[in-house]
């Protein structure tokens, strides 16, 4: 029974960090989101973004999956694929790179909190991310 008593302890006590990172998060995502910022942002990123094969168009979703999980960035992705119709190619780019390296804020603040080095976790996850993706755009060209 002690044994129950304590698993219920940490499990709670872990579950209200989450919600302390999570909410936190969630709320200033879409704050920034209706603000410049996140166009200013692009602009800054874009060149970063054509050597993995992005357009500009993929910046806001692609910033979504980052920080906030590709879970809720999976909706993000959709209604911008829909409104800028963006091709094939690229939303397979942008899901590899999302799948290989997303919610890197969230996931990295729930690691540390359990005890990770956040900078190797940051660093392996986006270096695969841009090396994974990087290396499909050279091999899958555009027509």
């Amino acid at each position: 029974m002690e044994a129950l008593t304590s698993a219920l302890g940490g499990a709670a006590t872990l579950s209200f960090k989450l919600i302390l990172i999570i909410v936190p998060l969630v709320t200033v995502f879409e704050v920034l989101r209706h603000l410049p910022i996140f166009r200013r942002a692009g602009n800054l990123v874009e060149p970063a973004m054509k050597g993995v094969g992005l357009t500009r168009d993929a910046a806001i979703p692609l910033f979504t999956g980052i920080f906030l999980g590709i879970a809720y960035g999976a909706g993000i992705i959709i209604r911008v694929a829909q409104q800028k119709g963006l091709p094939g190619r690229e939303l397979f780019l942008m899901g590899l790179f999302l799948a290989t390296c997303h919610s890197v804020v969230e996931d990295i603040l729930v690691f540390v909190v359990i005890g990770g080095n956040g900078f190797v976790i940051l660093g392996v996850r986006l270096g695969l991310a841009v090396l994974l993706t990087g290396l499909m755009a050279r091999l899958w060209k555009t027509d």
